[in-house]
């Protein structure tokens, strides 16, 4: 049995939840029902779109590594193409097919090919009339087909991007999600918008999830240029923390309805480090963002797998209660933030983060009655740092915690409530 105390707990983060959730249900086909984890091709072999390539060979080593290499035990399952994978033309009955030099198989073979490893695939297009590279053929007034088509080939995913759009984004992802959703097949719709058109409002109701900002680009800070489309303030690790914390994710974010900050970079050779990578990783947990690698899985670094392939940091993301996290303190003078996610089992995941990028240490601290949802009175915590896998033992039945935070870095923690004492003691 639970203690009163947790229990108390747990009720005061459901009635927060239910207020902080918008009255529009989420889509749900029976996916996604957790954040989705996978790969993706656009920083492995393609240079995160530059060479707009891949091939059946790239996605079937992946299958074939994520099997291996057991992160399919993690919850990792979907390979997906980006937009490298179409030929120029639709065949002649209209429909669109592959590139026949890269996938001399067709898309049916390679499904086949990724279900046989237990795994789940999918692939890329747009709701333009042509997609963001080289014009290759778009969905715009081809939904049905192309809806039919992917769900015959056995796709389990389709990403839409929103380049050469002829029409308000709401109106062209209602019409391809209601498309998809007539095959009969579950498919998994992702919605890459851009963050425009207040797709937070809207997005959970057509998609599993939705882009909220510009591309990610495997650098810490990347300022937005002009002809970059999207919101956000720019394109780097930082930059998009720095956007996420003016959104308030909890109020939109809710299962089958998961924020898209784009992909995980993670240790993308020279300008994404271990720091960088880590601290990624710490934050699309804390937002309940989809983990989706864009980088190669294959013969993973120690270092890769240990980022990759925590499972406490895991369990912050695929947490059964679906909240994302939220800013709940900052100092814009020292770089300090503090930022906070409720749990299913009365637990809370912490995130204390240093800003600043290079040189200035940033001393974090926060105190657990702080935290939204936690006792004000008589609690004290038990503290677990996550990337460490160790108890805090001088954190024990404490009443908030305080680090010393390198540029760029995270403490990332999951708090604990403690037993409140007995009336009667």
């Amino acid at each position: 049995h639970l203690p009163p105390a947790i229990i108390i707990i747990m009720l005061v983060q459901s009635i927060l939840v239910a207020s902080l959730m918008p009255l529009a249900a989420a889509y749900d086909n029976g996916l996604a029902k957790t954040p989705p984890m996978g790969w993706n091709t656009w920083c492995t072999d393609d240079a995160c779109g530059l060479l707009d390539r891949c091939t059946e060979g790239l996605v079937k080593s992946i299958a074939d590594a994520m099997v291996e290499q057991n992160m399919t035990s993690l919850g990792y399952e979907y390979v997906l193409m980006d937009d490298c994978w179409s030929a120029k033309e639709r065949d002649s009955q209209g429909r669109l097919q592959p590139n026949k030099l890269r996938f001399p198989s067709g898309m049916k073979a390679l499904a086949d090919y990724v279900h046989s490893k237990g795994l789940k695939i999918g692939l890329y297009t747009c709701v333009g009339t042509y997609t963001c590279k080289n014009k290759l053929p778009g969905s715009y007034q081809n939904f049905e087909i192309d809806a039919n088509t992917v769900a015959e080939w056995g796709m389990d995913l389709v990403k839409a991007d929103f380049c050469n759009a002829k029409a308000p984004a709401r109106e062209l992802y209602t019409n391809f999600s209601r498309a998809l959703n007539a095959t009969g097949r579950p498919i998994l719709f992702s919605l890459c918008e851009w963050g425009n058109e207040n797709v937070t409002e809207w997005g959970g109701e057509l998609g599993q999830m939705f882009r909220i900002q510009m591309d990610h680009i495997p650098f810490w800070h990347y300022p937005k240029t002009k002809g970059v489309a999207g919101a956000g303030i720019g394109q780097g690790t930082g930059d998009i923390i720095e956007y996420v914390s003016t959104l308030k994710p909890s109020s939109f974010v809710r299962p089958h309805a998961w924020l898209d900050p784009d992909f995980l970079e993670t240790l993308f050779p020279i300008t994404m480090d271990y720091t960088a990578s880590r601290t990624e990783m710490s934050f699309w947990c804390l937002w309940s963002a989809p983990l989706i690698v864009a980088t190669d899985v294959r013969k993973m670094s120690t270092e890769k797998r240990s980022i990759l392939m925590n499972p406490e940091v895991i369990a912050i993301d695929q947490d059964a209660l679906g909240v994302a996290g939220d800013i709940v303190a900052r100092d814009d003078k020292t770089g300090a933030q503090v930022w906070a996610k409720p749990l299913h089992n009365g637990d809370f995941a912490v995130i204390l983060y240093n800003r600043n990028r290079i040189f200035k240490n940033a001393h974090v601290s926060v105190a657990w009655k702080d935290l939204p949802g936690f006792p004000k009175e008589g609690t004290a915590a038990n503290v677990r740092d996550l990337w460490s896998k160790r108890d805090i033992e001088e954190a024990k039945d404490s009443t908030g915690y305080d680090a010393e935070v390198a540029p760029r870095d995270v403490v990332f923690l999951r708090v604990s409530p403690a037993q409140a004492p007995a009336l009667d003691e």
